[in-house]
């Protein structure tokens, strides 16, 4: 069960961060839209820094590119880089559908999607829902399901990395995992700040626990975000 958390953690953000206090988020002077639209498109790209919430340790810096944009998906290849081994660097593929739920991050698959990582279709404010999802590895096999809720609970205005800002909506799920293996019962929270200007999340806390204790804890900030001209 120690290797499903690992493996979720790496799944999910795979992909980023620096220590920015609660106070960077407050709710936004300005009214949220009322529809959004995921516009993205070939060489959009967004680099994020991932810290280790418990120690303050920066980890890992992802750069997601998209590569290509069809009516089902949308594929990008993403640059891990390293920090804390001396920024060895790996580039790997992984698709998403349109509202960017990991589909396949080159390890693992999720049927139908990841869903602390994207956004629903109909996004407002106060929306809740249900969900689950199935995880499947080959090596080593593992399959996993996911069952939790989710809500769209506020529209804030987020500072990020290099003095970026943006107003966000923020939605919080939580999931607990399926089979529970010898007795240890995996749970998880995410915070995540989608922000419509930028296409993608701005901003991700991960927190996971085993039996009620903590066992991981993250956050993922967006430092750059570019349009191809």
């Amino acid at each position: 069960m120690g290797r499903l958390a690992t493996t979720v953690f790496g799944v999910a953000l795979l992909a980023s961060c620096a220590a920015y206090a609660d106070d960077d988020a407050k709710l936004s002077g300005s009214p949220p839209p009322a529809t959004t639209k995921i516009d993205v498109a070939r060489g959009d790209r967004w680099i994020y820094e991932i810290r280790d919430d418990i120690t303050d340790e920066l980890k890992i810096v992802t750069d997601y590119t998209v590569t290509d944009v069809t009516d089902s998906e949308i594929d990008t290849r993403v640059r891990y880089t390293n920090v804390a081994n001396n920024n060895s660097e790996v580039t790997g593929v992984q698709t998403f559908d349109l509202n960017w739920h990991t589909k396949d991050n080159g390890t693992v698959t999720f049927r139908p999607g990841l869903e602390d990582v994207g956004v629903p279709a109909d996004l407002h404010l106060g929306k809740t829902w249900s969900y689950k999802y199935d995880t499947m590895r080959t090596s080593p096999l593992s399959h996993f399901r996911f069952i939790g809720k989710a809500k769209v609970d506020s529209w804030e205005h987020v500072v990020v990395g290099n003095g970026l800002a943006f107003d966000a909506f923020k939605i919080v799920y939580e999931s607990s995992v399926f089979p529970v293996v010898n007795n240890r019962k995996f749970t998880s929270r995410v915070e995540l700040w989608y922000a419509p200007a930028a296409n993608r999340y701005v901003k991700r806390k991960y927190e996971s626990r085993m039996n009620g204790k903590l066992s991981d804890a993250s956050e993922e900030i967006l430092r750059d975000y570019r349009r191809r001209k």
